[in-house]
């Protein structure tokens, strides 16, 4: 994404703005001025709602303090550990909410209708492809949602009524089968360089809009495998991402305004903000020890204390140079004994052109070899499984030498049926760093890795969360639709209580 493209977003963001303030009012034609549009093209508002996405999705659900890292236990939290052991502020989930409805959300509507106004396909699958990627991290979050009626103010819908998970999955499905198939080269009218993503690309498009279409069946196995089957079956024969090079991704410019998340909210020498809460979870730092995986050299840093001192929760002393990973749900006194003793992210996280990922070969490549392990799609699993894992550390900067070292342990070596499938989700687990809220939505699917609770828990049971609460402004709000959704999901807004899609 280049400084053009950053003008344009913001240009679009301010006459989005300026539509916004004027939408129902009672001013007459008197007002209006006959040289500011009232409506922002979808071409000035879809930069505006992919980087809004890409912020919400990879940088304020997901950089630290974030139960997306740790719940997955990627991370572990030494200063502020309350999302450690799953205890929630209601105004957390307040925040999100406001912000997808009133900000990517808001955007993406607005640039499907004006984009259908004018007929022009690649402009409304891509926003349609990225609506999707949206709903889908919030009905996996959240459960039932407004969905059909959400972004309607201009149809006067201010208390949206809460679509069914299921109803949702069944429309981001067709969403995103219909985008792949109405985008098309020869159409024209893209948004060429004022997009984030792909520059207008339409074949990267149709590939992105097909292995999301085939993340979205994969969800579905607990639930419904034979839709699961159908749906992923059909999106690997639609043709998905096939390298590195068709990352879904924001590439952001590292010039100071527009850098990668990570970086601008750690503290200097890391970063440019003021954070500096996250240490690597003992669960991960410990996976990828005992597998002599390279990427633990990229994830994180040798400890700066190799004793243990006034430590707690299972330290054991390393040697100098060593790695060495936080217990995941220690209290605030005991947290905050562990940060020079644990592992901090790796430089290469906080580097400020680092990508912010979207979807990836290497997630692609785990959902075949999946797909094949389970006779879903022809293919041989154990070579999709050795795809995932070099795109995974290629994606890293991995070298090919130390790839194939990796791959040539026996420990490593696909082993097929469901040992298999336990290979596949832990390494597609590994390959998530980063991307907290899919490792943690591929754990509620598959279980694996097996991951022990966080101490000091405070759901009922000690269990990891399923869901997130509701917003407590939807009390307020709409509050007859938040209770008639609480009610079709068994009637607690708990965090254990799991989802349709969960169970």
């Amino acid at each position: 994404m280049n400084r053009n493209r950053i003008t344009v977003l913001l240009a679009g963001a301010a006459l989005l703005g300026s539509a916004a303030a004027c939408d129902n009012s009672n001013l007459t034609d008197i007002n209006k001025n006959p040289n500011a549009p009232e409506q922002a093209s979808a071409t000035l508002v879809f930069p505006s709602a992919v980087v809004g996405s890409v912020v919400q999705n990879r940088s304020t659900i997901e950089v630290l303090p974030s139960p997306f890292s740790n719940w997955p236990q990627h991370l572990a939290e030494y200063q502020y550990p309350e999302a450690s052991y799953y205890q929630m502020r209601p105004t957390t989930a307040d925040g999100w909410w406001q912000t997808w409805y009133t900000g990517p959300l808001e955007d993406l509507a607005r640039t499907i209708r004006q984009a259908k106004a004018a007929n022009h396909p690649n402009q409304v699958g891509p926003a349609l492809v990225m609506r999707a990627w949206n709903y889908e991290i919030m009905t996996n979050m959240w459960g039932d949602l407004p969905f059909s009626e959400a972004n309607r103010g201009d149809s006067a819908i201010i208390a949206p009524k809460y679509d069914a998970q299921k109803v949702i999955y069944d429309s981001l499905l067709k969403n995103v089968t219909d985008a792949s198939a109405m985008m098309n080269a020869a159409a024209g009218f893209t948004y060429e360089t004022q997009d984030p993503i792909y520059a207008g690309d339409v074949a990267k498009w149709k590939m992105f809009a097909n292995s999301l279409r085939a993340r979205l069946g994969m969800d579905l196995s607990k639930v419904d495998p034979t839709r699961a089957k159908t749906e992923v079956a059909a999106a690997v024969a639609a043709g998905g991402v096939t390298s590195n090079a068709d990352n879904a991704q924001l590439a952001w410019p590292g010039d100071g305004v527009n850098d990668n998340p990570w970086y601008s909210n750690q503290k200097p020498p890391d970063g440019k903000g003021t954070r500096d809460d996250a240490r690597l979870s003992a669960t991960l730092i410990d996976t990828l020890v005992h597998s002599n995986d390279p990427r633990l050299a990229i994830y994180a840093r040798p400890v700066q204390d190799t004793t243990c001192g006034s430590a707690s929760g299972g330290c054991t002393i390393v040697k100098p140079g060593a790695y060495r990973g936080m217990p995941n749900g220690l209290e605030a006194g005991a947290a905050g004994t562990w940060g020079p003793k644990a592992s901090r992210l790796g430089t290469q996280v906080f580097a400020r052109k680092q990508p912010s990922y979207i979807m990836t070969y290497a997630e692609f490549s785990f959902i075949k070899a999946e797909a094949a392990e389970r006779g879903w799609i022809g293919g041989s699993a154990a070579q999709f499984y050795r795809d995932g894992i070099t795109a995974a550390m290629q994606q890293w900067g991995v070298s090919a030498a130390d790839i194939a070292t990796y791959l040539a342990q026996p420990s490593v070596a696909y082993k097929g049926g469901t040992a298999g499938l336990a290979q596949i989700g832990v390494q597609k687990w590994i390959s998530l760093y980063t991307q907290g809220f899919e490792a943690w939505m591929e754990w509620r699917r598959t279980g694996y890795p097996n991951l022990t609770p966080a101490l000091n828990a405070r759901t009922a049971g000690g269990v990891i969360p399923r869901r997130m609460i509701y917003p407590q402004t939807e009390q307020s709000f709409n509050n007859a639709n938040l209770k008639a959704a609480l009610a079709s999901q068994g009637g607690s807004d708990a965090l254990n209580v799991h989802l349709w899609i969960d169970k």
